[in-house]
């Protein structure tokens, strides 16, 4: 029987990942049905590999394995790596209980009364956008990020606007909501996902290459007040023995670029963060008044006095 051609043989392996899942360049059948080596059905194993994304080559089998991941594989892989896994589902149930449609209904129950008594959630990553016209956005712009299509926004914050070929990076959540990350005139700017009021997506598109520096600099967002094209300050901040068991080395980080730098005698922690306007780190330590002090730098500090003395002012005028 002659070999079938490069083409023919690549569907019928696919057809063959579809009804078996799992396959090895020694399987027989497969060998007899295309007339080929073992050599040749691995080859035709890594070219689709490489087309097919959940097509995957499972490392240090014998012999070579490779695997079609369904979701229901990745859901199966995912209870049997993590004890702890509960408190997402339970949190994306709150959210939207249609998410896990895909999913053997009785199953899902099972999981989440078994930690239904453990977890209590007072937030939710999508509880903004529980209003069907926010999730529509939500949903068009994660579309127009993955076709790279230029779109139009409508926005109300404290005055409403209108900007039109905006490049959108990314969808943000940070300070407990979502933002969409844009690109306009070569400045990254933040807009909530909660105050867009409409949204136009083009049929215009940008190529990726265009935008993969605007991405990298986006690794050094903190907050949606950080300006990312703005080289960053260090502010030296001192938490007083009251509050600084919070700020000890092997903390948990309130900031990315948040650094322990020593415990003073007294039990004080002296630790700095890099902000890139006041407004990125004021906030939060107005949240810590008064056991959190600004040291460093001067500036920073004045102006910080000056918010305090405008408030205590206003409060004397009340």
């Amino acid at each position: 029987m002659a070999q079938i051609n490069k083409t023919k043989a690549i569907f019928i392996v696919i057809n063959h990942f579809l009804n078996r899942g799992e396959l090895t360049a020694y399987d027989e059948l497969l060998l007899d049905e295309l007339s080929c080596t073992p050599r040749t059905l691995m080859r035709y194993f890594e070219d689709i590999e490489t087309i097919f994304p959940n097509i995957i080559k499972i490392e240090k089998t014998k012999p070579t394995t490779w695997k079609l991941i369904t979701i229901n594989e990745l859901f199966k892989e995912l209870l049997n790596s993590s004890n702890d896994i509960g408190y997402l589902f339970s949190m994306a149930q709150d959210f939207d209980p249609s998410i896990f449609s895909y999913i053997e209904k009785e199953n899902l129950k099972k999981l989440l009364k078994t930690d239904e008594d453990v977890f209590l959630f007072k937030n939710f990553i999508m509880e903004e956008l529980k209003e069907p016209k926010q999730k529509e956005i939500f949903n068009t712009l994660k579309s127009a990020i993955k076709n790279k299509n230029y779109i139009d926004i409508a926005y109300t914050y404290t005055i409403s606007i209108e900007k039109s070929n905006l490049i959108p990076l990314k969808l943000v959540f940070m300070n407990n909501n979502w933002y969409i990350a844009i690109l306009e005139k070569s400045s990254i700017s933040f807009l909530r996902i909660s105050f867009i009021d409409g949204l136009k997506v083009q049929k215009k598109s940008f190529k990726a290459q265009y935008i993969q520096n605007y991405l990298e600099s986006l690794k050094n967002l903190q907050n949606a007040m950080t300006i990312i094209d703005q080289k960053p300050k260090t502010a030296t901040l001192k938490a007083l023995p009251n509050i600084a068991r919070y700020f000890n080395k092997g903390m948990k980080k309130y900031f990315p670029s948040q650094e322990f730098i020593k415990k003073e005698s007294d039990g004080s922690i002296i630790f700095t963060i890099n902000y890139t306007q006041p407004l990125e780190i004021l906030p939060f330590i107005q949240r810590w008044l008064p056991d959190l002090i600004i040291l460093e730098p001067k500036e920073l500090k004045d102006e910080y006095v000056k918010k305090l003395e405008s408030v205590l002012t206003r409060y004397k005028k009340t």
